[in-house]
């Protein structure tokens, strides 16, 4: 019986060792990471999910010179909505109206009702999110962080693949969700330039 108790003993060691957060890539693997990057461009699907409604876009996501330009269009080709960030401030085009505002994801909020934390997309949609509790695999890919948007929601990403892009490896589908938001982002192309 006490054979019986070690060998479970070691077996619960042996999955607690499997189960430790892998440490965070060290200096030498994030030179290469997308942050040295200041152009980008994906392209997908996303998919908003709430208690009240489920709606899915395509979209084309740009970070162009620390400034982004969301546009969202119908499966159809129907432009949903169009965000830009501007030096200054924001603007989304919605119905052929132009609305601005100082804060990208509070004007997304406002006008589609939509909470998505715009303004540090470029971290967490490229997998750079740099928050305290993140946790990697075995190839230091990001696979889940917590973080506090500007407006104080506490988000969760999780990365389920990743693809390599110019040397780099980049997620192809996420999972974001707050309370009870989920939104769900396939990415099917990546595309960087350097200036």
């Amino acid at each position: 019986m006490k054979q019986f108790h070690l060998i479970l003993l070691m077996f619960l060691l042996f999955l607690g060792g499997c189960a430790q957060r892998i440490t965070p890539p060290d200096e030498h693997t994030q030179q290469n990471r997308p942050e040295s990057y200041n152009n980008w461009r994906a392209t997908g699907k996303l998919a908003f999910i709430s208690p009240e409604e489920r709606q899915s876009a395509n979209f084309n996501w740009q970070y162009r010179e620390q400034k982004q330009t969301l546009t969202l269009n119908t499966f159809i080709g129907t432009q949903v909505l169009k965000l830009e960030e501007r030096a200054q401030y924001s603007t989304l085009t919605l119905e052929d109206k132009t609305y601005t505002s100082e804060d990208s994801s509070e004007l997304v909020y406002r006008l589609s009702g939509w909470q998505l934390p715009v303004s540090q997309a470029p971290q967490w949609l490229t997998g750079q999110i740099n928050a305290p509790d993140n946790q990697y695999n075995q190839k230091q890919q990001l696979i889940q962080a917590t973080w506090q948007d500007k407006q104080g929601l506490r988000w969760q990403v999780a990365y389920q693949t990743y693809q390599r892009v110019n040397g780099l490896e980049l997620p192809t589908r996420l999972t974001l969700t707050h309370n009870d938001i989920t939104i769900k982002i396939r990415i099917s192309n990546w595309h960087f330039e350097t200036l």
